[in-house]
């Protein structure tokens, strides 16, 4: 898959910085994996990583982490997202660009 030629569309500046993700299907009993991956560029309500896993399929629903820290204490934030396009980068390695919807709650409400 190429890059669309035109204008860009994108509304957000991007921050092409690598931060880590944890990324895992919202659907676990149709799809197994759980990756953490570093983006190659992101925005408030986006990201971009590379993956060698084949089972990202474009409209797929991800719970994405983000950013992803395993250091003692970390806060770390879950987001319902979504693939929104795959590119083929050579290799086995496939670009995966996620549209990042709403937050996971992990409260009760109580």
């Amino acid at each position: 898959m190429g890059r669309p030629q035109g204008p860009d569309r994108r509304s957000k500046n991007r921050l092409k910085l690598p931060q880590t993700v944890r990324v895992r299907p919202s659907e676990p009993h149709r799809y197994e994996f759980d990756e953490i991956l570093s983006t190659l560029n992101a925005a408030r309500n986006s990201a971009y990583f590379v993956s060698q896993n084949d089972l990202y399929e474009e409209g797929m629903r991800l719970f994405v982490t983000f950013p992803f820290s395993q250091a003692p204490g970390s806060i770390n934030q879950d987001f319902v997202a979504k693939v929104v396009r795959i590119d083929d980068l050579g290799k086995g390695r496939r670009g995966i660009a996620v549209q990042i919807l709403m937050p996971l709650s992990s409260t009760s409400g109580d």
